[in-house]
């Protein structure tokens, strides 16, 4: 949601970029995990990967983004999207995974902010690489009073959030989403 325009499930179809987080996996059975951020470009037919600690492509990383990827394309040919989109077109070839410049992280907890922020920044076509790593202390307090002022709107509305849908727990990292009879 962005601005006052609060329309949610819109197809993929009718847009032509899509953000998604990507959680990279420990690589022990320690809870620390790494934050990146995934921007789909269908018009252009790339992945463009923003992350906040690495400026080089490492094997974990580009394991995982390629995983997306064909994840993704694999979804997408399945359903026949190029039938529906503007401009895919005819030719469905796998997609380019691009990594940006960024700002980086100097708090070792910091990445899911700044995936955050890159997002903000994105979404209104400001160029990621002007934000300043310092300011991400700010960017967490602003962060913290919108979602503040938000909780506040809910419970003087009288809002009240639907249930989840079954699946959707993301209380276990050992639990999936996915229905495993697919």
């Amino acid at each position: 949601m962005w601005g006052d325009s609060r329309r949610c499930a819109i197809a993929w179809t009718e847009v032509d970029k899509i953000f998604f987080s990507c959680r990279l996996p420990s690589e022990d059975d320690n809870a620390v995990t790494h934050f990146l951020l995934g921007v789909l470009d269908l018009n252009e037919k790339k992945i463009d990967g923003y992350d906040s600690i690495y400026s080089e492509p490492y094997e974990a990383r580009m394991n995982h983004i390629e995983m997306y990827a064909r994840m993704i394309h694999n979804l997408l040919k399945f359903s026949q999207f190029e039938k529906h989109h503007k401009s895919f077109g005819n030719a469905f070839n796998k997609f380019d995974i691009q990594w940006q410049r960024s700002p980086h992280q100097t708090g070792s907890t910091d990445c899911g902010a700044f995936l955050i922020k890159y997002v903000e920044l994105l979404m209104m076509g400001k160029d990621v690489e002007k934000f300043q790593p310092e300011d991400i202390k700010d960017f967490r307090k602003e962060l913290a009073a919108n979602l503040w002022e938000h909780g506040e709107w809910k419970r003087n509305s009288g809002y009240d959030t639907p249930p989840e849908n079954v699946g959707d727990s993301y209380d276990s990292e050992n639990e999936t989403c996915c229905p495993k009879d697919l």
